[in-house]
């Protein structure tokens, strides 16, 4: 009956077409033309969602403009070759089609100079946009990779057997990793207020560097998402499906265990500087103790709160729930900041016990444009902390987490940070300095879960009460990264960059320490996290 009533919805929405949107792919916020723009005091832009609207952005600049903006280019018919350098390679436009094909790649040698390994990075793909009409607008890319990495993460990488963000990893020579991933949506309207979309791929949520709501630091997953946006507010329902990776499974074959999300967030712009979003999503597995339960139809509702119906229920599922806002002081200013919790008495939480469900974080911080009146010279700084056992749960399987890694902070849990990114651009010439440092509690390894692993039961924790961040194996890192990218071509962000990022690790167990250095040739349109 459910397949004949989705049938029956999916043909009344593609017959009731009206307007279509695309989603800017731009989403790596050091190579983002329109992050400037979007943060302008009185636009209309819901900031928090990512990735932007191009219809949005459309209607309130000019969105070419921004992207060359200012580069010399050829003018008139381009040939392949200068077609490669700097517009579209592929174009195919008439009256009611446009689609456009472009190469995506990422050549890259290095040298991590503490153990002397040469490292390397060979990726190839491509992306596709385009729309057939107004009615139907798509996105798809693939990326083919081997690596070869320095340390801590070729560590991660076999540890959890996954690439950080990219995707199962299989082995390539002797200390290298085969990897892929493959991202696309389509996207329509059934009127000026309501939009469908469906696809595979990542979200983000909020306006930090980090996200504790919900970030795209995990791998890529399947959703489908509702969104309604009308006066100065918008909504949007997503249900999506993870994947818990398992070792012994991974020994025979690839079925991994399976769990669903459904996720809801409002963002308000309140007046022209200020905007506040609300968050909830629950997590629940595909199969638990009493049997097989596939989606739950009890969360399809697009408007119902999903703290009571998960409640109603009488199920295990994990729910967490959140707080974003901003603050746009000035044309060059904006403050934001996140709270998430997964669980609250209030008579726990003011008893000042440190019960070990206080499951809390918040986010604090600032973005600046054309800091000191110097064109695009952007600095941003967020601090981040989290109680150990938040988005953990007392079946792993219920984790807020995907292929081994958090939904929301890659750090996961019982964790403080502080980031700063200072960016710089002058036409085509691009600098970027980043400095992360952590502390937080690991592990022991002997069983017990100190609550930062979001994949660890909470029930193996030692004792109810005296919680604290940092507990357990107290361990502090520094991650910073200092590059030089020339920009060749903006239409996919290709440059060629050098790189260098420095790494230390400590705590009673060991040390690590990371020198690398990278250069190469690159397209950089998605976001990649490797400071942790």
């Amino acid at each position: 009956m459910w397949n004949k009533i989705g049938l029956g919805l999916l043909m009344w929405v593609m017959c009731h077409v009206i307007y279509s949107q695309s989603y800017s792919h731009y989403d790596n916020p050091d190579f983002s033309p329109f992050e400037r723009q979007a943060y302008m005091p009185g636009n209309k832009i819901h900031t928090a969602i990512k990735s932007y609207r191009m219809d949005e952005l459309e209607a309130m600049t000019n969105t070419d403009s921004l992207l060359y903006d200012g580069l010399r280019v050829p003018q008139g018919k381009l040939n392949f070759f200068k077609r490669f350098f700097h517009d579209d390679l592929i174009k195919w436009e008439t009256d009611d089609v446009r689609i456009v094909i472009n190469p995506l790649f990422d050549f890259e040698g290095g040298k991590e100079q503490q153990d002397g390994t040469s490292t390397f990075v060979n990726t190839r793909g491509l992306f596709i946009k385009g729309n057939v009409g107004k009615n139907f607008h798509f996105y798809t890319d693939f990326v083919e990779n081997q690596a070869v990495f320095p340390n801590y993460i070729d560590a991660f990488a076999n540890t959890y057997n996954v690439v950080p963000g990219q995707g199962q990893r299989k082995l390539y020579g002797t200390n290298g990793h085969d990897y892929a991933q493959s991202t696309g949506y389509i996207s329509f309207d059934v009127s000026r207020y309501f939009n469908f979309e469906v696809g595979n791929g990542k979200q983000f949520i909020g306006d930090g560097y980090r996200s504790l709501l919900l970030s795209d630091a995990a791998f890529s997953y399947p959703f489908v998402k509702f969104t309604a946006t009308f006066l100065k507010v918008k909504y949007f329902m997503m249900w999506n499906k993870m994947l818990q990776y398992d070792k012994v499974k991974d020994n025979f074959d690839y079925r991994y265990s399976g769990k669903y999300g459904a996720t809801q967030y409002l963002d308000w712009n309140v007046g022209k500087r200020l905007g506040l979003g609300f968050f909830s999503t629950v997590t629940y597995a595909e199969q638990d103790s009493t049997g097989y339960r596939g989606f739950d139809m009890h969360y399809l509702n697009p408007v119902a709160f999903l703290r009571p119906v998960e409640y109603a229920l009488g199920s295990p599922d994990n729910v967490t729930m959140g707080f974003n806002g901003r603050y746009v002081a000035a044309r060059w200013l904006t403050f934001y900041g996140q709270f998430v919790l997964g669980e609250f008495k209030a008579d726990e939480v003011f008893s000042n016990n440190q019960w070990w469900a206080n499951k809390y974080g918040y986010q604090v911080g600032v973005k600046t444009f054309d800091l000191f009146g110097i064109s695009k010279l952007n600095v941003q700084m967020e601090y981040n902390q989290m109680r150990p056992y938040t988005y953990s749960h007392y079946t792993p399987i219920y984790a807020y987490s995907h292929y081994q890694q958090p939904m929301a902070h890659l750090l996961g849990a019982n964790f403080k940070e502080v980031v700063g990114v200072l960016r710089y651009r002058h036409r085509r010439i691009m600098f970027k300095g980043e400095l992360m440092a952590a502390q937080y509690g690991e592990d022991f390894g002997d069983g017990v879960s100190w609550g930062k692993d979001v994949l660890m039961p909470n029930t193996a924790r030692p004792y109810d009460y005296g919680h604290y961040i940092g507990q357990g194996l107290s361990t502090d890192v520094y991650n910073a990264e200092v590059s030089l990218s020339y920009l060749v071509n903006p239409r996919n962000m290709f440059n060629a960059f050098v790189s260098y990022r420095v790494r230390q690790l400590t705590n009673d167990s060991r040390t690590e320490q990371t020198n690398w250095v990278s250069f190469g040739i690159r397209t950089s349109i998605k976001s990649m996290y490797y400071n942790f």
